[in-house]
C-alpha cells in the first residue's frame, strides 16, 4: 500500500502500491569511475562522481546536531543525527509537511521511558535525500503517536532521527566547533583516514556494533576512588553527559552522596527521572575528563534498555562535543581529538526549571517540570507558568538555547523573572547555588 503521510495520527489516504521501474542510461567516462569503487554497491552514496566528501552546515541545538534532509517526494525536514537510532525515524510533521511511503507493517517501538511502547509503522524502498546525497531502498519508521515530542524541548521543527545508514555508508566526521558534518566517500577517504590514525593529535576508540549501534569501554572514577569499566552507547542523539543504569555490574555502582532527585529527559517512551551527581573523571581511550556530570535513572525507566548486548550507560552529546571526531564504523572505530569545548565546565540545570515552545520557531515559552526542591521550586514558580520577562528583558528577546545556558549556570547568582500564571502576573527571583560540588 501507498500512504500519504501528513500532519495527523489518522493514515488518510490509502491506494494500491503500484510498481514503476525508472530505467535510466548514463554515459560515464573514464575520469568519473575513479571516485565510484564500490559507491555503486551502496545504497547512499554522493551523486557526484568527482566528489568524494560532502559537507553539511549543521544546527547545533541543545548539543544535538540538526541536519537537513528529505524522504521521497516531502518538503524539506529536519533530523537529529544520532548514533543511538539504529534505523531513520519520523517522530512528527508540521502542519505544512506531508510525503508518500510505501506501507509495509505496524510495530511497537520501546526505548527510554516509563510510558507504553509507541504505534508505528516501517516502510522499506524509500528514497532520502542529503545534499548531494541519494539513498535508495532506505527503511523508514513512522510514529503513529504524538507523545515523542522533540520539537517542543528544542525550541523549532525537528521531524525525526537519522542514524546508523548514514555511519555504515560513510567515514562520519563532526566538527562540532565549525558546526561542520562531513560525509566522506570511504574509498576516497581511506588514506586521509589512516593518515589522521596515524597522528599525535588523534585518538583512536575501539568500538563494538551490535543492532546497528555503537558501544566503547570507558572508565568511571568514583568519589570513593573505586575505578569501574563499563560498557557504554556512543548516542549522539541524546544531549546529557553520561547515563549510568542501575542494577549492572553486580549492583556495585555507586550514586555520588551529593545528589539531586531530577526529571532527566524525554525518552521514545516517556519522561525519564533519577538522581545526577558530580563524580571525579570518566576515562575514554586514556583521555581524562574531570568532574563529569552523571545521571543514573530509575530502572522502571530504563527497563527496555538495560542488559541490551551489555549496556551499563551511555555517553551523550556533552561528552561527544568537546572532541572533533571522525567516525568509521568499517575500522570499528573513532578517532577523537579535544576541541576548544573541551575545557568547559560540566553544568546541569541548576535552576530546576523545565521549558517547552508549544509554538515553534517562535520566542514563546511555558515552563513544562519545576523540580522539587530546587531554586525554582523554592521561589514559588510552579508548572504552566508562562515566562514573560527574563532578568528584565522581554523573554522572546531570547533563544532557547539561551535561556536553557542561562538557568543551567553552576555560579551563584539571581535571576529575575516575570511570569504569567493564569490572569495573574508575577515576580520572582530565583537564587541559583551549585549543589552538585564533589564531596570528598
Amino acid at each position: 500500500m501507498k500512504l500519504l503521510i501528513v500532519n495527523t495520527d489518522v493514515l488518510i489516504v490509502i491506494k494500491r502500491s503500484l510498481l514503476f521501474l525508472f530505467m535510466m542510461l548514463m554515459l560515464i567516462n573514464c575520469s568519473r569511475v575513479v571516485l565510484e569503487g564500490d559507491r555503486e554497491n551502496r545504497n547512499i552514496r554522493i551523486t557526484d562522481p568527482y566528489k568524494g566528501t560532502v559537507t553539511i552546515r549543521f544546527q547545533f541545538i541543545n548539543n544535538l546536531v540538526v541536519i537537513p534532509a528529505r524522504v521521497n517526494n516531502s518538503p524539506e525536514l529536519k533530523f537529529i543525527l544520532d548514533t543511538g537510532a539504529g534505523r531513520t525515524i519520523i517522530t512528527e510533521l508540521g502542519a505544512d509537511q506531508s510525503f508518500e511511503i510505501e506501507y509495509e507493517e505496524n510495530i511497537l517501538l520501546n526505548g527510554l521511558g516509563k510510558g507504553e511502547p509507541l504505534s508505528a509503522l516501517i516502510s522499506r524502498g524509500n528514497r532520502v535525500f542529503l545534499k548531494d546525497i541519494e539513498g535508495k531502498e532506505q527503511s523508514v519508521v513512522f510514529i503513529l503517536e504524538g507523545r515523542f515530542n522533540i520539537s517542543g524541548f528544542m525550541g523549532t521543527q525537528v521531524n525525526g532521527l537519522l542514524g546508523y545508514d548514514i555511519f555504515d555508508n560513510f567515514i562520519v566526521e563532526i566538527d562540532y566547533v565549525r558546526e561542520r558534518l562531513y560525509l566522506h566517500d570511504p574509498d576516497y577517504y581511506k588514506d586521509e583516514y589512516e593518515k589522521r590514525k596515524a597522528e599525535d593529535s588523534w585518538t583512536y576508540v575501539p568500538l563494538t556494533i551490535a543492532d546497528n549501534k555503537l558501544y566503547a569501554t570507558a572508565e568511571i572514577l568514583e568519589s570513593d576512588s573505586t575505578v569501574k569499566k563499563l560498557k557504554l552507547l556512543i548516542d549522539s542523539g541524546a544531549s546529557h553527559t553520561i547515563f549510568i543504569y542501575p542494577g549492572n555490574d553486580g549492583d556495585d555502582i555507586s550514586v555520588p552522596d551529593n545528589n539531586i532527585y531530577s526529571y532527566l529527559g524525554t525518552g521514545l517512551n516517556g519522561e525519564i527521572f533519577g538522581r545526577i551527581g558530580r563524580i571525579p573523571q570518566i576515562r575514554i581511550a586514556g583521555i581524562e575528563i574531570d568532574n563529569p556530570i552523571v545521571s543514573y535513572p530509575d530502572l522502571e525507566d530504563i527497563d527496555k534498555a538495560v542488559f541490551l548486548h551489555g549496556r551499563e550507560g551511555s555517553i551523550g552529546s556533552d561528552i561527544l562535543k568537546r572532541f572533533d571526531i571522525i567516525y568509521n564504523y568499517a575500522d570499528n572505530g573513532m578517532l577523537i581529538r579535544r576541541n576548544n569545548y573541551f575545557r568547559n565546565k560540566f553544568r546541569y540545570n541548576a535552576s530546576g526549571i523545565e521549558l517547552i515552545t508549544p509554538v515553534l520557531d517562535f520566542p514563546y515559552y511555558v515552563i513544562s517540570e519545576i523540580r522539587e526542591n530546587s531554586p525554582a521550586d523554592k521561589a514559588g514558580l510552579m508548572k504552566d507558568d508562562i515566562l514573560i520577562e527574563v532578568e528584565s528583558q522581554k523573554a522572546f528577546t531570547y533563544s532557547l538555547n539561551e535561556l536553557i545556558n542561562l538557568f543551567q549556570s553552576t555560579e551563584e547568582k539571581n535571576i529575575s523573572l516575570l511570569i504569567q500564571r493564569e490572569n495573574d502576573y508575577l515576580r520572582f527571583n530565583i537564587k541559583l547555588e551549585n549543589e552538585l560540588e564533589i564531596v570528598n
